[in-house]
């Protein structure tokens, strides 16, 4: 029981001994004093500190002129507040005991390397070199004269400078002491070929909005050092060149990126936002976000999020969204969404959605949907959803939904009120649809409803739309039949074959408002008297209303009498019919 109580006393002595220094940390620079001098000398001002403050001042007499005259007002401040403003921050301040120690300010630990940059071979100034240390992130540019000054923060020698100038080889330098820190640099000429992947990394800046918000310095700078990048954990600026690692900030990669207004970095393998725009020479993995826009030279593979405009130089894996458009300039897997315009002038993995238009090279798989136009250039195997226009410049192998689509070669399903191919193996449903290269023909035909009618028959054999009108003269007021439907041709030999038909359609009597329905389903045999022309004849199977509201005095009855019929109840009466006409094919056979 004592040793377990003696224990406890000694750690309590223990903690009391510890903290008591922490508290008394800096005690007498904290103290509030007041202090009101007019045109004394220091040497009196500091004596009246020490009274008020019970401490006492060291310094050096060399140091601080005790005889200079000052003038301070001030109440209820710190003692270090006062010294700051009477010494003007010149000198820093150390406690011992009861003394403040009045010392030398730490001397700044910055120095410039400066000089000119000339070409060897005819000694003229060489403007917009690029003067640069790999290891301190420091760099400059020189002027139309040669002249550079470069800034460097640590005087730890010895320090590598090189310089760097596309169509001259790169020189390197070593400053070994303050002595060697003017320089007289000459670069030799050098044919280069540009590595395709330094063409690439230039793109971005290319770009309009990289002329427009990164200055033609920098522009210049990326060019010099295209070759040079290095990864860091984290940067921050303001706008480009004006940040954390400042003009070598295009060749740092980085896992954490804030850009405040704006900024020009090599790329990011994490997280970057910006309240303005982003502009990357390489690679972003990831997140971006972007208040207006983002620029990317590489690829993406992430989540890329822009107020305005998002654009990517190389490809897109992941999700592309935009306020107003979104651009890939190669392959896209993933997911384009804007509010008004989606480009991928590569081949398209996923789908894209828009307020407006939509872009693609081609697609092997996913699809585009747009409040207006889709567009693919190539083959497109996936569906297209639009309010407006359809286009698919090759081969289609899905299925086009719009007011209007086209297709140069049809494989799979359009749905539309106009239905355009070149060619067709698929199915085109529609109120209009034109086959270049079908067997799309005109009508004319005869049967029991009405003895003249033309038809419009647009598709292939194996599936067509059909578009109908014809009068009949029966009674003594004329009774016109219009409607629409769909067929399909048969020829099992070279010049015999029969088509089947269905078709809907609505009898006018004098009223739009009383108008009777019609459906028929037909079938006839065909002879192909040559290439374009052929004659049919078959049975038809018809079902029409049979309201008593619906009859007209002086219009043609239906049902039609004295054929074979099948009653289907009061409203509705069916009977067994005929046809027989002859068809123009004006398509490309």
């Amino acid at each position: 029981m004592d040793l377990t109580f003696s224990l406890l006393k000694i750690l309590r002595l223990a903690v009391i001994f510890l903290v008591i220094p922490l508290f008394g940390f800096a005690q007498h620079l904290n103290k509030p004093v007041t202090l009101s001098a007019k045109g004394q000398p220091v040497s009196r001002v500091l004596k009246t500190l020490e009274e008020q403050g019970h401490f006492y001042f060291s310094y050096n007499s060399d140091l601080i002129p005790g005889d200079s005259i000052v003038q301070v007002n001030l109440a209820g401040k710190p003692v270090s507040e006062v010294l700051n403003q009477l010494f003007r921050s010149k000198y820093q301040y150390k406690e011992k005991g009861d003394y403040i120690i009045i010392l030398a300010a730490p001397k700044e630990r910055t120095f410039y390397i400066d000089g000119f940059v000339t070409d060897q071979e005819n000694n003229i100034p060489v403007d917009f070199a690029s003067i640069y240390s790999r290891q301190l992130l420091a760099s400059t540019l020189s002027e139309d004269d040669g002249h550079f000054r470069l800034r460097i923060r640590d005087k730890n020698f010895p320090v590598n400078i090189t310089i760097s100038k596309v169509g001259y080889a790169d020189t390197t330098v070593i400053v070994q002491n303050l002595e060697e820190t003017r320089l007289k640099i000459s670069l030799y000429q050098k044919a280069v070929d540009l590595d395709p992947l330094i063409v690439r990394y230039s793109e971005g800046e290319s770009t309009w909005l990289g002329r427009l918000f990164v200055s033609a310095k920098l522009r210049a700078q990326s060019r010099n050092i295209s070759k040079f990048f290095v990864s860091l954990p984290y940067q921050a600026s303001l706008t480009p060149g004006l940040g954390t690692h400042g003009r070598m900030s295009s060749q740092v990669v980085n896992r954490f990126s804030l850009n405040l207004l704006g900024g020009y970095t090599a790329g990011v393998n994490g997280l970057e936002i910006a309240g303005g725009f982003n502009i990357s020479k390489q690679d972003v993995r990831y997140v971006q976000v972007a208040g207006i826009f983002n620029i990317v030279s590489g690829h993406v593979n992430g989540v890329q999020l822009a107020g305005l405009h998002n654009e990517v130089l190389d490809s897109l894996k992941g999700v592309q969204v935009s306020g107003f458009s979104g651009f890939v300039e190669k392959k896209t897997s993933g997911v384009q969404i804007s509010g008004f315009m989606n480009r991928s002038a590569g081949p398209l993995d996923g789908v894209q959605v828009s307020g407006a238009l939509n872009f693609a090279k081609e697609t092997s798989g996913g699809g585009q949907i747009a409040g207006g136009y889709n567009q693919a250039r190539k083959d497109f195997d996936g569906f297209q959803v639009s309010s407006g226009i359809n286009i698919v410049g090759a081969k289609l192998s899905g299925m086009q939904l719009g007011f209007v689509n086209y297709a140069k070669e049809l494989h799979g399903i359009q749905l539309g009120i106009v239905n355009i191919a070149d060619s067709s193996s698929g199915v085109s449903l529609g109120l209009i649809n034109i086959i270049r290269k079908s067997t799309s023909n005109l009508t004319v035909s005869a049967s029991e409803v009405a003895p003249f009618n033309v038809s419009w028959k647009m598709g292939t054999h194996k599936f067509y739309g059909i578009l109908t009108g014809g009068v009949s003269t029966g009674g003594s007021h004329s009774t016109y039949v219009f409607g629409a439907g769909i067929g399909r041709e048969f020829f099992p030999f070279k010049k015999w074959g029969f088509f089947t038909e269905i078709t809907s359609g609505n009898i006018f009597q004098g009223s739009w408002e009383n108008m009777r329905s019609l459906f028929r389903l037909e079938t006839a045999a065909t002879y192909k008297l040559n290439k374009r022309l052929l004659v049919f004849a078959g049975p038809s199977y018809s079902i029409c209303q049979n309201q008593a509201s619906l009859k007209r005095e002086g219009y043609k009855s239906f049902p039609i009498e004295n054929y074979p019929n099948i009653r289907l109840g009061d409203k509705l009466g069916s009977w067994f019919g005929w046809q027989v006409g002859m068809s123009w094919r004006y398509g490309q056979l």
